[in-house]
């Protein structure tokens, strides 16, 4: 499978619900071990979550920073001494009611036992290498 771009959120891009400037919307990651989304999801959901019993996860996810305007993009997202297995991840915009932007599909089971859990962003130099683009 791979990553999903709502259909609300193409539509929420040119209402100006999400607004990627820095200063702008508070954008978060969350964790799952399994797809709870589809193109009709548009909000951030719990089910499948990867549990906060786990040790270095916090339920609803980690804050995103490093925002990126021309093309999106994030810096990395690092969760330290952590311990859990994630397949998915989706990126939400915090701010305005858990607006669903997209859903990352790890391509199988991510695991990290006692260690650093990291997402890395592409590199948007490319636009189309972007974590999130439209053509």
């Amino acid at each position: 499978m791979a990553n999903i771009i709502p259909f609300a959120f193409r539509g929420e891009l040119f209402s100006g619900t999400h607004d990627f400037s820095n200063g702008g919307n508070q954008f978060r990651i969350a964790l799952y071990t399994g797809n709870p989304y589809s193109t009709s999801s548009d909000v951030y959901l719990t089910a499948q979550e990867v549990s906060a019993s786990n040790t270095g996860y916090t339920t609803a996810g980690q804050l995103l920073g490093g925002q990126a305007v021309a093309s999106v993009d994030f810096a990395d997202s690092v969760l330290n001494n952590a311990t859990f297995t994630a397949a998915f991840a989706a990126i939400y915009n915090d701010t305005n009611g858990n607006k669903l932007c997209v859903v990352l599909d790890f391509g199988g089971n991510k695991t990290a036992t006692n260690g650093t859990f990291t997402i890395s962003f592409p590199n948007p130099s490319t636009p189309a290498n972007a974590i999130i683009s439209m053509a």
